[in-house]
């Protein structure tokens, strides 16, 4: 009698740990819809790492104007450059921007020999 309580209590807790293990785990990522660049300046942003239940890096920026969260995607340029800047641990500064040309044309003002 005692072998069969034993091998029953086997069978059923082999069962009860090959369902918990098993467990169906729902792939919650952050960010559903990511966009391919934020336009405007941002406050601040976080970068989430791939894990178990999520496949994919998520980047996400606090735009400054009015503190909404968008989700950025680290393949665009601009996801690219912040990952880079995550990972070294320096912030991005901003690139000088290059003197616009005029449309006109700039006259040289010549030298009369006397």
């Amino acid at each position: 009698m005692t072998l069969t309580v034993y091998a029953l209590l086997t069978f059923t807790l082999s069962i009860l740990l090959t369902v918990v293990e098993s467990q169906y785990v729902p792939k919650t990522c952050q960010c559903p819809q990511v966009k391919q660049r934020v336009k405007g300046p941002f406050s601040d942003f976080k970068v989430t790492l791939k894990r178990p239940n999520c496949l994919q890096d998520e980047i996400i920026v606090t735009r400054q104007k009015n503190n909404s969260l968008v989700c950025l995607s680290p393949d665009g340029p601009q996801g690219k450059r912040l990952l880079k800047c995550w990972q070294s641990k320096k912030c991005i500064r901003r690139q000088k921007q290059k003197p616009r040309r005029r449309n006109r044309k700039q006259v040289k003002s010549r030298k009369v020999k006397s």
